[in-house]
């Protein structure tokens, strides 16, 4: 691939930037709110043409809790372009939200801070059904979703690298998740990926039964359906509103692009159905991301899916991870 006419890199965030950053995850951690005490109180908040997707809400019971992502130890220990990542830590937890609002520009949640004793407990509470809501969607402009290119994302051989380390995470829980499952496979089942990206996570997964578990990928980048030949069985360009697979033929189905920053939420709820179309009864769709799901569990059984769990804990973390069913 030559890199020259696919992606870079782009230049390295700002060394205050970091300084910022790394200050306010130390500042959790230590249960310091003072950056973010008011007069009326404590608030989080964001431009929405800045960092909007940092902030999330969960709900335990009947109380709402309030949370602040921080920059990802992938950035920082690894180089990994961008901020975030998809894993939260105790620390990620603030306090209990008090309200809640937009304006044109800025987004803002106004919370009663915990102490630290109470944010690990709200923290080892969460479960996979505990529903992580990222509320704030990015913009590119003022009442413009942020999403991908119009012909999707260029590729390089690095990029796939960063791609790949910022799901290593999200692979391992996928394989312990399914493996029981799919290991056992008496017969041939499709796995789909609409958005395949390189088309690395679907050829991980399949190494769970690679004799039975048959993989079909489609990306809007030609770039990355060339790229992505290596890896999989089948390999389509186009548009996963078009799907590439007959109606009723996956036995699972992986959504990495329903995501913020790559379509729009009005896009995601659109392409959703033509999704859970390609299912077979009693299949599974998985929705997963390096940044924020656009959708949520309301969306999902809308377009007729079961929703068995949103989040996902591993080792000291959690992270978005929705498995439905369909049908049955």
């Amino acid at each position: 691939m030559d890199t020259e006419k696919g992606w870079h890199r782009g230049q390295p965030l700002d060394p205050a930037f970091l300084e910022t950053e790394i200050k306010a995850r130390t500042e959790l951690q230590a249960g310091d709110f003072s950056r973010w005490e008011q007069p009326g109180g404590h608030c989080l908040r964001e431009e929405l043409t800045g960092r909007p997707e940092r902030l999330f809400v969960f709900r335990l019971g009947e109380r709402w809790y309030a949370g602040y992502k921080t920059i990802s130890e992938y950035v920082l220990d690894r180089d990994m372009p961008g901020v975030f990542c998809s894993r939260v830590y105790w620390h990620n937890v603030v306090g209990e939200v008090e309200s809640l609002r937009t304006s044109a520009a800025d987004a803002r949640i106004v919370f009663r801070p915990l102490d630290e004793t109470a944010r690990r407990a709200v923290f080892d509470a969460i479960t996979p059904l505990t529903e992580i809501v990222h509320p704030f969607t990015k913009q590119r402009e003022p009442g413009l979703e942020k999403t991908s290119p119009p012909d999707g994302w260029l590729v390089s051989d690095e990029r796939d690298a960063f791609l790949s380390m910022g799901e290593e995470h999200i692979r391992r829980y996928t394989k312990d998740l399914f493996g029981p499952r799919f290991a056992a496979l008496t017969e041939d089942v499709l796995a789909y990926d609409p958005a395949c990206s390189t088309g690395r996570f679907l050829s991980d997964f399949a190494t769970l039964n690679p004799a039975r578990i048959r993989t079909v990928g489609q990306d809007l980048s030609r770039e990355m359906t060339e790229y992505a030949k290596g890896r999989l069985e089948r390999v389509h360009h186009g548009d996963a509103a078009d799907p590439a697979i007959e109606p009723g033929s996956a036995e699972i189905v992986f959504s990495r692009f329903l995501n913020s920053e790559v379509v729009s939420t009005d896009r995601a709820r659109e392409i959703l159905p033509r999704l859970v179309a390609t299912l077979r009864p009693g299949g599974s769709m998985v929705l997963l991301g390096h940044s924020p799901v656009l959708l949520d569990a309301f969306d999902l059984a809308a377009a007729g899916l079961r929703v068995l769990r949103t989040t996902a804990r591993q080792d000291d973390c959690v992270f978005q991870y929705y498995v439905c069913e369909f049908g049955g």
